[in-house]
């Protein structure tokens, strides 16, 4: 294998793409543009056995024919392990978004296409997200009441089969300097029911900061699905007790357990 001079995983954290050194800063995990590609640098905290499934479900993302970032290996760089992808030249649809403000109605209209052209593939070797949001819910702060009624409310939801990308948002989608979109990090990517995946991309929306994008999304996604509003919010308790389940700031964490603890929204 390779020997290469390890880089120290950094614990600040930032989410501007750049045209060379560090794109992304998080605990225990850093993602650089190295050689012409990006190097996914993990720290100790992460499982040998998820980094690799990490790398085989993008892998299995890409055998669908969507435009992915390719992973091209998996290394271990010193103690650390690392996957590598190829690199997408372009700006992220936020930065896009970002700069053209007046704009905005249009650019969600083509996240929303991208996101549906997700929904129409499916794969035969992947996890659901139901069992995934199940394991969520289980370690999520809420109390056992709460977390018992939502692991009762998803029981009796639809299971699906349709590819979900799990952390789709501007950021993840890039726009080629030709016009032609990509869209990176499936790290999270499980098949399920599109409303559950719709549900967290509005709620990352309002995480973020942006709330008259994440009504305008929503009303765009429940067009193109062709659903009712009450379709997609009756997932919103179950996608944010997951989500707090994950390093949240106090705000965002007080609003997802909100959210979370209205189990019988309609």
């Amino acid at each position: 294998m390779k020997k290469t001079t390890a880089k120290k995983v950094p614990a600040k954290r930032s989410g501007q793409r750049r045209q060379t050194g560090v794109l992304l800063e998080r605990t225990d995990k850093v993602v650089t543009k190295d050689k012409g590609t990006v190097l996914k640098i993990f720290g100790p905290s992460y499982k040998v056995s998820a980094i690799l499934n990490e790398a085989m479900n993008e892998a299995r993302a890409a055998e669908t024919g969507l435009p992915v970032a390719k992973v091209l290996e998996v290394l271990k760089i010193r103690d650390h392990w690392c996957i590598r992808r190829e690199w997408v030249e372009g700006d992220t649809l936020a930065d896009v978004m970002a700069k053209d403000k007046k704009n905005l109605v249009r650019y969600l209209k083509s996240f929303v296409a991208i996101q549906c052209q997700i929904f129409a593939k499916t794969s035969e070797r992947m996890g659901n997200l139901a069992d995934k949001l199940d394991k969520q819910i289980s370690a999520s702060p809420l109390p056992k009441e709460t977390r018992y009624d939502l692991h009762m409310k998803l029981q009796s939801f639809p299971r699906g089969k349709s590819l979900c990308h799990g952390d789709f948002n501007p950021t993840n989608v890039i726009i080629t300097p030709k016009g032609d979109w990509r869209v990176i990090d499936w790290s999270h990517v499980r098949l399920g029911d599109p409303l559950a995946d719709v549900a967290r991309t509005y709620l990352l929306f309002w995480l973020s900061g942006h709330v008259a994008a994440a009504e305008k999304y929503m009303a765009l996604a429940c067009e193109a699905l062709k659903v009712k509003l009450p379709d997609v919010q009756k997932w919103l308790p179950i996608v944010a007790a997951a989500e707090s389940s994950r390093d949240q700031t106090p705000k965002n964490h007080e609003l997802l357990v909100h959210w979370a603890s209205v189990v019988d929204i309609e």
